[in-house]
């Protein structure tokens, strides 16, 4: 499975596949040793960003643009 990138709709799977649904990721980041996503979904807590793991997502329905990737790229530089 790739990995969810900025700016990607994914597929979220949860409690075992019983809570599905689909957000776009809007920040990527490793906290104690596990990829973590911020996702922003229109039917889960609308205008609130939930972190989920990277294991969590089921399926990449879409990749971001070029541009959110290569902003993606930026922010992972300039945050070290």
């Amino acid at each position: 499975m790739s990995r969810a990138e900025v700016g990607d709709i994914v597929e979220l799977s949860c409690l075992g596949g019983a809570f599905m649904f689909t957000g776009k990721v809007v920040e990527t980041f490793r906290n104690s040793g596990q990829d973590e996503i911020l996702v922003e979904s229109d039917t889960v807590r609308p205008g609130e960003r939930l972190c989920f793991s990277q294991r969590h997502v089921s399926r990449v329905i879409s990749r971001g643009s070029e541009r959110d990737a290569l902003e993606s790229i930026i922010d992972e530089i300039t945050r070290g």
